[in-house]
C-alpha cells in the first residue's frame, strides 16, 4: 500500500478474505502461491491449514454462496418485519 501512496507501482503480496470465523488467505512465497484456510475467533487463530489453490477457490466460492444466502434470508425477514407480515 505504501508503494501505491508514493506513486511507485507496488505489487500485491497477500489477499485475505474474512467471512465470519473463516479467513481465507492467498499469498506469494518465493514466487509460488500459498493458500490457507484459517478458523479465527475474536482474533485468535484456532486452526490454520495450507491447501491447494483449487480447494481454496472452492471453499471461497462455498463461503460466498453461504454468506449471500444468509444475508438474503436476513433481508427477507427484515422486510417482512417492517411490512408487518
Amino acid at each position: 500500500m505504501s508503494d501505491k501512496m508514493t506513486g511507485r507501482p507496488g505489487t500485491v503480496s497477500k489477499v485475505a478474505i474474512r467471512l465470519g470465523e473463516q479467513v481465507l488467505t492467498l499469498s506469494v512465497d518465493r514466487g509460488a502461491p500459498v493458500a490457507e484456510i484459517c478458523r479465527e475467533v475474536r482474533g485468535i487463530v484456532l486452526s490454520r491449514q495450507q491447501v491447494p489453490i483449487d480447494k481454496w477457490a472452492a471453499e471461497l466460492a462455498r463461503a460466498l454462496v453461504g454468506y449471500a444466502e444468509q444475508n438474503a434470508v436476513t433481508a427477507d425477514a427484515l422486510r417482512k418485519l417492517v411490512a408487518g407480515g
